[in-house]
């Protein structure tokens, strides 16, 4: 009897822990600065094809700015969501570099209805590649909202090179300026976490407490979603706090990933 009810308490705190890192995903989702959705997007499809994971990417996919729709492509890609490929075959209307991602994102599903895409894109022909002007005013944005946005555009696409649609907005790339050896370490917590074994676990729990960039931290949290298990949980809350959004939207993620995987649901 007492066996049950410890249970059910557990249960009960794994449920309250998974909706608690939703609500951050989902503030995340509807902030009003794009870099800031945009990592809350990432975190969000590392998750996987869960229910309410496919109705929030579908709504991101519709989302005002381009570089928000580009970015939840890729990740819709990225983490193989068919559920998402009506809305990635809307997305094939919409702007060149958006209509491009999304094609890729189809194709590395293995439907290959983005292939005109491809062919207009070679040849130069595509009505909706974004002229000299319109680029050169987003860019503009881009700066204003992130002083010194040019001097670190190299590292963050080097970084998102490395990570894939895990990158990182300008925060991370500011971190990874100041620490060179951030990208590699978070690549090789990634690259492990593709095996899980126990000493790789045990190198990503260190690293959560001990490693101070940002970056490698939300690497960490991402891989420890696919990797960790009902302790791992406990390690993950006190993230769902922290300053940098990044971390805290790929440790909700994780929390989210793993409770799911615990039969606490989806609220």
């Amino acid at each position: 009897m007492r066996i049950c009810v410890i249970l059910a308490l557990a249960s009960a705190a794994y449920a309250q822990t998974n909706v608690t890192a939703w609500e951050v995903l989902k503030r995340g989702l509807v902030d009003q600065n794009p870099d800031k959705r945009r990592q809350a997007v990432l975190a969000l499809a590392s998750i996987g094809p869960a229910p309410q994971v496919i109705e929030l990417l579908n709504e991101a996919l519709r989302d005002k700015e381009i570089a928000i729709r580009q970015t939840t492509a890729a990740a819709i890609g990225e983490n193989r969501i068919r559920q998402c490929i009506p809305n990635l075959h809307a997305a094939l209307d919409d702007t060149g570099e958006v209509a491009f991602t999304a094609a890729k994102a189809l194709w590395d599903l293995g439907d290959r209805n983005g292939r005109q895409v491809f062919l207009d894109t070679y040849s130069g022909q595509s009505k909706n590649q974004p002229g000299m002007i319109e680029g050169a005013l987003r860019d503009a944005k881009a700066k204003l909202r992130n002083p010194g946005g040019l001097a670190l555009m190299g590292v963050k696409e080097a970084s998102g090179a490395l990570l894939g649609p895990l990158s990182l907005g300008i925060t991370m790339a500011q971190d990874a300026m100041k620490d060179g050896g951030a990208p590699g370490r978070a690549l090789a917590i990634s690259l492990l976490a593709q095996e899980c074994d126990p000493y790789s676990v045990t190198l990503m729990y260190w690293s959560l407490v001990n490693d101070n960039n940002n970056l490698v931290k939300a690497a960490t949290a991402k891989a420890l979603g696919k990797c960790g298990d009902g302790d791992t949980i406990t390690r993950l809350i006190p993230l769902l706090i922290d300053e940098n959004e990044a971390v805290r939207y790929m440790s909700a993620a994780a929390v989210v990933r793993l409770s799911i995987e615990k039969g606490a649901g989806t609220k």
